[in-house]
């Protein structure tokens, strides 16, 4: 049984790594019951929640697509697991509860992916909205013919805000009202200081004075601009500081291992008490501060 998994394990392997070099090369058709069970799926109600999760995600992919992916990984993980000697039942079950959770997970960390991108995005926002402003004079109109133009384009959040706001527009919404419920349905996270509320806010102005609303969101996407390349700098500054205060410590941890290795009666008396369970207390002191290091960042993302 072991080697029979092994077997199909080397199999699937060559045969997806051949079937992704075909598809490199030309796209394979796709059956019509395949589509209509992926269109089916999609439209439900589990897979629209499974679609909202993955574009705040920020993963190019259809919820259909996001499920047969989970499969093919845990396809080749379950014949490992055979192969190990585990069986059938319980390594098909350990696989998919091991998939589905590191899926879930995924999802839970870049949660905050489409707000950062909308961000990230925010001053070709300001810019196409100021173009369309300028030629307009009108909110609905900039944001239609906006909409437009960015239709489809990098990046790809502001053609869905864009296209969230002409939708709502269309339907008879105002023009500023329309463009904050766009950028609130593309990115959910979005705090009231983000570039992006910023944006929708400088553009409500347009009713008082279109031409200066458009200047001001020139202005706006500029001073965007500034402040990100501002940060990009004092992140690639602090970047060495930060690698000098891992790198130090670890290396001194891996010097007086080495040393402890390399000596054996220096290694029993790091193992007999008391420098046994001093040793061990500050490692479970940097196992705890790891983990709540890890935890503040999954729950702050």
């Amino acid at each position: 049984m072991s080697a029979l998994a092994s077997g199909c394990l080397v199999a699937a392997l060559v045969v997806g790594a051949r079937d992704l070099r075909r598809d490199g090369r030309r796209p394979a058709a796709m059956p019509a019951a395949v589509r209509w069970a992926a269109a089916r799926y999609g439209r439900s109600r589990a897979g629209r929640r499974l679609a909202a999760r993955l574009w705040c995600a920020q993963i190019p992919m259809s919820p259909a697509a996001w499920r047969v992916a989970q499969v093919l990984v845990a396809m080749p993980v379950c014949a490992v697991l055979v192969a190990a000697g585990m069986g059938p039942p319980a390594a098909l079950a350990a696989s998919s509860s091991a998939v589905r959770g590191g899926g879930a997970t995924l999802l839970r960390l870049r949660r905050g992916a489409a707000t950062a991108a909308l961000d990230s995005a925010a001053p070709v926002l300001a810019r196409a909205l100021s173009t369309e402003l300028q030629a307009w004079g009108s909110g609905a109109q900039a944001i239609a013919a906006a909409s437009a133009r960015c239709a489809g384009r990098e990046p790809l959040v502001v053609s869905r805000v864009l296209q969230g706001a002409a939708a709502r527009v269309v339907l008879g919404g105002d023009a500023s009202t329309s463009l904050w419920r766009a950028v609130a349905a593309a990115a959910p996270r979005s705090s009231p200081r983000s570039e992006a509320v910023r944006v929708a806010a400088v553009f409500a102005l347009h009713r008082h004075d279109s031409a200066a609303t458009a200047a001001a969101l020139e202005q706006l996407a500029a001073s965007l601009e500034d402040g990100a390349s501002v940060r990009r700098e004092a992140r690639a500054a602090v970047a060495e500081v930060r690698m000098s205060a891992v790198a130090v410590p670890g290396i001194a941890a891996a010097t007086l291992a080495m040393l402890l290795a390399s000596d054996p009666p220096a290694l029993l008396a790091a193992l007999s008490m008391p420098l046994c369970a001093l040793l061990g207390s500050v490692v479970v002191v940097v196992v705890v501060v790891a983990a709540s290091v890890g935890v503040r960042r999954m729950v702050s993302v």
